[in-house]
């Protein structure tokens, strides 16, 4: 088993946040439970391009909030703290602990991380961060949906050996030029990278232009309302609320239905 890399998790959190500063600002915020699912995705896609090889080498459980890692939750700390990441403190009556969120913004941090990390998990993170944000319902639906969770069962290990229907989202492929000897090829690799995240922002930036143009608020009007009231009277009338307890078999956890592609 692959030993715990503690240098290799400091890095890939700092650039989660570093990449979640180069988004727009709802974006930016992340509390604990973001950064260790962007933690997990990246060392997924690590794994699907070394045969089940982690980038971190942790240990990740099956745990109430998916997949989990206190070693990693311990890093988090020294994260911040070692970047001077901005903090806020959220207080919301329907949770019973405050809500901790963390910021940077920081381009030479970016830039310096992105010359440190691989390709793949540079990849992951930047497209994990951009597609789900601070947006913790979407993401941990995602998470839930990853093949290791739904070849698990609470508590468990998580494998990250890709089963067979598995295909590589990512290559591990060496930028054009660049060789980790030479620091004249090191900018090279730089340059390729700001060249790649100048494109990335320029595609970005054009799907936003065109959801803005599609995103249409609804007018909340009489008629509006109206409608809504007819459309309800075709299903009838209203289902009875009941209440009851449904128990299920310890044995749904590995039934083929979760992650056999061929059973619908």
């Amino acid at each position: 088993m692959k030993k715990t890399n503690l240098h290799k998790i400091d890095l890939a959190f700092k650039y989660i946040l570093a990449a979640a500063g180069q988004e727009d600002w709802e974006s930016r915020e992340l509390g604990p439970i973001h950064l260790i699912k962007y933690l997990y995705l990246a060392d997924l896609a690590y794994a699907e391009c070394k045969d089940g090889e982690t980038f971190t080498g942790l240990t990740w459980t099956f745990h109430h909030f998916g997949p989990w890692s206190v070693e990693a939750y311990k890093r988090i700390e020294p994260v911040i703290s070692e970047i001077g990441a901005k903090g806020k403190t959220i207080s919301h009556a329907k949770y019973e602990e405050d809500i901790i969120r963390w910021s940077v913004q920081d381009d030479q941090l970016y830039a310096d991380l992105e010359a440190q990390l691989p390709l793949v998990i540079i990849t992951s993170i930047k497209q994990a961060v951009h597609e789900f944000g601070s947006d913790t319902e979407s993401l941990l639906q995602y998470v839930y949906q990853t093949w290791p969770m739904l070849t698990a069962a609470p508590e468990e290990t998580l494998d990250f050996k890709p089963p067979a229907h598995v295909k590589t989202k990512y290559e591990e492929a060496p930028i054009p030029g660049f060789s980790k000897v030479s620091s004249d090829d090191t900018t090279k690799r730089k340059e390729a990278l700001r060249s790649i995240r100048e494109r990335l922002k320029a595609k970005v930036k054009a799907k936003e232009g065109k959801r803005r143009l599609r995103s249409t608020p609804p007018r909340y009007d009489e008629v509006f309302f109206e409608g809504v009231k007819w459309l309800d009277s075709l299903a009838g009338k209203c289902i009875e609320p009941i209440k009851g307890t449904a128990r299920f078999s310890s044995e749904i956890w590995k039934s083929k239905a979760r992650f056999d592609p061929d059973i619908s």
